[in-house]
């Protein structure tokens, strides 16, 4: 994988955040807008990029195996992570600041910015795409299990319910059967749908630019841990990923597809749901928002780094 190319890709993906930084700075976007922003990208726009990321894909019954190995790697990867950046932040002294490094240290924006990279890195390549999806309903059911607990350090705040009860999940559960009986969807349903699910990329990077307004610099660029996050989450988690993923595979064959997939989805940034638990659960919202803030920022360097490591694979 060509490291300028990638790099070109990447920066044209972070830069979506300007426009909203430039309006939320001066002042024409009021300040309730990025909570409004992402009620749109959650409810409207994943969903819809979901079932367009399965609609139309041709389905064969070998692919399950591919699709079990996803699921099952998603769930061991991000626990081995979580423990790691447990270890890693142990020492913090500060409780909630601890947790919410913990929590942006595994949980990937795997759905928002996900699939799309891998639509751009990988242009063509659907078998990539499906298993960005089907990474998503692993991390769904870990983001809200395991990374409310993160934030909360209770058990109690935990809905199983949600596992299942979640926007991007709801709209893979609609899909999953035209996917997996190769139901043609007409044009006319097809195109609205493609539309919707378009929005994501785009929408989560102007909160993202509207988050970065109203963060102060020094809170940014001058906390260590959110540095800290960002070597965990950019540089340990990809090549945690790859190194147990490479490790199975040489005593089961992996297809080679399903091992770059889990090392690129490790490589996202840190999700905006870690801001989202930390906001819902009384969390440390500043540190989870220059965390996520920082991861996205810096992944334009770690992203085509690491991609040079898949022509290897």
């Amino acid at each position: 994988m060509n490291f300028l190319s990638t790099f070109i890709q990447v920066v044209i993906v972070v830069a979506l955040a300007v426009p909203g930084y430039i309006l939320r700075k001066t002042k024409l976007l009021p300040e309730n807008t990025a909570g409004i922003f992402a009620a749109l990208l959650l409810y409207v726009a994943q969903p819809f990029l979901m079932m367009s990321s399965l609609f139309n894909k041709t389905f064969e019954a070998d692919m399950l195996a591919n699709f079990a190995w996803v699921i099952g790697f998603a769930i061991v990867t991000q626990l081995a992570v979580y423990f790691a950046a447990k270890l890693i932040f142990a020492k913090s002294k500060d409780l909630a600041a601890k947790r919410a490094c913990t929590a942006a240290s595994y949980l990937g924006n795997v759905g928002f910015m996900g699939i799309p990279v891998m639509e751009m890195l990988f242009p063509g390549n659907s078998d990539l795409i499906l298993y960005t999806v089907v990474y998503n309903i692993a991390f769904n059911a870990m983001a809200w299990t395991l990374g409310v607990y993160a934030i909360t350090g209770e058990r109690k705040s935990i809905r199983p319910v949600k596992i299942l009860l979640n926007p991007p999940t709801i709209a893979v559960i609609i899909a999953l059967p035209f996917f997996f009986c190769n139901v043609a969807i007409p044009d006319e349903i097809m195109t609205p749908v493609n539309y919707l699910g378009q929005m994501t990329l785009p929408l989560s990077m102007i909160i993202l630019g509207i988050r970065l307004a109203d963060m102060s610099p020094f809170r940014l660029f001058k906390d260590p841990k959110v540095y800290l996050v960002a070597f965990v989450k950019l540089v340990i988690s990809p090549l945690l990923s790859l190194g147990i993923v490479m490790l199975v595979s040489l005593a089961v064959d992996i297809d080679r597809y399903v091992i770059i997939a889990l090392f690129i989805i490790g490589a996202m940034p840190s999700a905006s749901s870690t801001l989202t638990f930390a906001e819902l659960y009384g969390g440390d919202k500043e540190t989870a928002a220059a965390a996520t803030l920082m991861n996205t920022i810096l992944c334009v360097i770690t992203v085509p780094v690491l991609m040079l490591l898949c022509d290897f694979i």
